[in-house]
């Protein structure tokens, strides 16, 4: 293994529990939801881009919202759409229903298809009330707010939440809509569990997509690995469409037959089975190092040591600090030596035995 000597002390885990950690933020959550609840609870609503694509942590928030909804509203949306629906029958489908759109951290000019598809639903409903679930705010440009900003204009009910102060303080500056601070709402899945047994010391689940600062895999010693989550399992689409044509018929309901049940269904499968290969993935290790801001938020729920380190602009942290994410086994790192010293170290204190 290379020689990695931290630069800097890593910043000590808190004295608080992750189960605290959950509480307070699932009330959070809650307490922030809770003024847009009558508008939701007044007729259908839909909710706009889900996130059809490998990447488990987009499917963590995507599983947190339909878990807050059937909690808080005791159904499922009237509606689901990804970003690849023609925004004409989009837009028509949603005429009297109260628009829900997906949180994450697609809001600005990095993830621009995501980004164009949710600007586009907005500008062309200017009477529908809208909400958006948590974003982190974004520009490598910072010219392409104004284009933003022009197509949030004409919103009259326009409620968009943030994850995180600096994201506050540029929407509010820049955007004229209510902003609010709001958890990620993957904590609105609550405590999870371990799924397996740990075969691994050290996961290193860093990011290869365009987030990513380059942290290359080494020559890690045995007992770690480094990978990242971005790969569906074989025929994961294939295999949950059929499950949703043999529930369907099987249910016997001429409701849970219609299309939009099917497709609901379809979606929510999709997502849950991501978030299931990601919990399997890191369930594997004792311990866990990242730059990914739902394997920090996922190892949180499970109760799992970890330390985590930044993307490319600072989002774990931001996120960090603004809700207080820390907890007894959560550490961060500013660099990837610091962050491995971290692992080594508490693997010595836990007596495991490092290769």
């Amino acid at each position: 293994m290379t020689s990695l000597t931290p630069t800097a002390t890593v910043a000590p885990a808190t004295a608080q529990t992750h189960l605290q950690v959950i509480s307070r933020l699932q009330g959070l959550i809650d307490q922030v939801l809770a003024p847009s609840l009558p508008a939701l609870r007044a007729g259908p609503y839909g909710l706009m881009d889900m996130p059809d694509h490998g990447n488990v942590g987009d499917s963590a928030i995507w599983a947190g919202e339909i878990a807050w909804l059937r909690k808080n509203l005791g159904s499922d949306p009237a509606m689901i759409t990804d970003h690849r629906d023609p925004l004409d029958q989009v837009n028509r489908d949603l005429a009297g229903k109260t628009v829900l759109l997906h949180g994450g951290g697609n809001f600005g000019d990095i993830w621009t298809e995501n980004n164009d598809f949710r600007e586009a639903i907005i500008a062309a409903n200017p009477d529908s009330t809208i909400i958006s679930f948590p974003q982190s705010i974004h520009y490598d440009n910072p010219a392409n707010i104004a284009k933003t900003a022009r197509n949030l204009k004409s919103a009259k009910s326009l409620r968009l939440l943030v994850r995180d102060h600096e994201s506050h303080a540029l929407a509010t500056q820049a955007f004229d809509c209510e902003v609010t601070l709001c958890p990620d709402m993957a904590f609105a899945m609550g405590p999870l569990q371990r799924v397996g047994t740990p075969d691994l010391n050290v996961l290193l689940l860093m990011r290869t997509d365009k987030e990513g600062v380059g942290h290359l895999s080494q020559d890690w010693p045995k007992g770690w690995e480094q990978a990242d989550w971005l790969d569906d399992t074989p025929n994961l689409e294939r295999d949950v469409l059929r499950d949703s044509r043999i529930k369907a018929v099987m249910s016997l309901s001429p409701a849970r037959m219609s299309r939009i049940a099917r497709r609901n269904y379809y979606y929510n499968q999709l997502a849950e089975r991501r978030v299931t290969r990601g919990l399997k993935q890191l369930s594997r290790a004792r311990f866990v190092i990242t730059d990914r801001l739902h394997v920090h938020i996922l190892s949180t729920l499970l109760g799992l040591p970890h330390c985590f380190l930044d993307n490319h602009y600072g989002k774990i942290s931001r996120f960090s600090a603004a809700f207080s994410t820390r907890w007894s086994d959560s550490y961060q790192a500013k660099t990837l030596p610091e962050a491995v010293a971290c692992a080594q170290a508490w693997l010595e204190r836990a007596g495991t035995d490092q290769g």
